[in-house]
């Protein structure tokens, strides 16, 4: 007869090794960051160096109500607390986004932990989230911030989840304080509503802590109008139809945007609108969590996958988004290795010097497919019986 370890006899090995594993692969996983600090890209050389160069010629709060870079206030606060710091510059801009990677891995951690209370899976998920490529090579190499917004944005999936409305309607304001491309995933709010994970009456949170976010550069000088005139700055910037991501207009070539703008802003919103009028219908049958990741990852994956004039790193929220997917749905382990591939597409011809490593073409179908299989998953779960549904959302 088999004897359980009571609470007490548990073997300390047995208790402490999750952690212990957690440790050495956060270890080294800032090993491999750490050995890309001093690597410098375009971007830094023609763009972040001086931008931080400008602030250190001015005091703190002119800095505040300066235009300077196309970035919105949020993130060039912290360009201006950065040029005071007296240490490399090119480190303190990676070490910033690795903060947020890391917080990024906490919030998928904290969602995984509404579906299992083991803890090797909760490990496997902070730690998976810290080794995916994109988000290495994002911060670590080529100084990118891409983790800030992204992570305010998996918190608020993760707050509305957990029916914590106030703290999701924050989150994912903060989120859009610091970009735009937040803008992917705010579609799901409205499910959210819907579902009654978190109420309309909080949205008002969200306009709040946008006005707080940019409240010190109006208050230090920086007009209004030219702080919303970011938002249309940064849409203005290129004219090329693709920004080397792999997504439809790859097939049409480098042709001007303007001959597209209607096209694809057309096509893309009558997918999301299809998405959300489908929910709509399916709405009582809507209880899984798996079925809210899996039409967050849509939304992320879907919209630059349609849009025009989308640039290199508008991936970024969807490779998280489908590792979530894989986290709660084994059997897709293929779609976060397809569609983090196909991200990476982007980063591979940027840091490599120009070279196209694979069609971009074919990666956008191969994206293309995987997102088929996500969409064919949503559909099947939403159109099962609510007892399977529930009986998922429980495992």
């Amino acid at each position: 007869m088999q004897v359980k370890n009571s609470p007490g006899n548990e073997n300390p090995i047995d208790k402490y090794a999750p952690y212990m594993f957690a440790v050495i692969c956060v270890i080294v996983l800032l090993i491999i960051r750490s050995a890309l600090f001093y690597h410098e890209w375009g971007d830094y050389t023609y763009f972040y160096q001086h931008w931080l160069a400008e602030f250190r010629e001015m005091t703190f709060i002119e800095g505040l109500g300066t235009v300077v870079g196309n970035y919105n206030p949020p993130h060039m606060y912290i360009y201006n607390i950065l040029s005071r710091i007296n240490f490399p510059e090119l480190i303190l801009l990676k070490l910033t986004s690795i903060i947020f990677d890391f917080l990024i891995a906490f919030f998928v951690m904290k969602i995984v932990s509404l579906k299992t209370d083991n803890i090797n899976m909760r490990i496997a998920a902070f730690v998976l989230t810290l080794a995916i490529p994109t988000m290495i090579l994002n911060g670590s190499m080529w100084a990118q911030c891409d983790s800030i917004y992204s992570a305010f944005a998996v918190g608020s999936i993760y707050f509305a989840l957990s029916k914590r409305s106030k703290l999701a309607y924050i989150f994912i304001g903060i989120a859009f304080s610091f970009k735009m491309q937040s803008l992917f995933i705010l579609p799901i709010f409205p499910v959210f509503i819907i579902t009654k994970k978190i109420r309309f009456r909080d949205c008002y949170l969200f306009f709040v802590v946008y006005i707080a976010a940019i409240l010190p550069a109006v208050l230090a000088g920086m007009s209004v109008g030219t702080i919303f005139s970011t938002y249309f700055d940064q849409v203005g910037t290129f004219s090329s139809l693709n920004m080397n991501i792999a997504n439809i207009w790859r097939f049409v070539g480098n042709v001007s945007y303007d001959n597209f703008v209607i096209a694809g802003l057309g096509i893309t919103t009558l997918i999301v609108l299809g998405l959300l009028y489908f929910t709509w219908v399916n709405r009582e049958r809507l209880v899984s969590n798996i079925d809210f990741i899996r039409l967050a990852y849509l939304f992320a994956v879907i919209i630059p996958f349609t849009l025009p004039k989308m640039h290199d790193r508008y991936y970024f929220l969807a490779d998280v988004l489908s590792l979530v997917v894989f986290l709660f749905d084994k059997r897709r382990w293929y779609v976060p290795v397809v569609s983090i591939f196909c991200s990476y597409l982007a980063y591979a011809w940027f840091l490599m010097g120009g070279i196209e490593i694979f069609d971009y073409r074919l990666g956008a179908l191969a994206l293309l497919a995987i997102i088929l299989v996500v969409l064919r998953d949503y559909v099947i779960s939403l159109r099962a019986d609510t007892d399977s549904a529930v009986t998922d959302n429980n495992e």
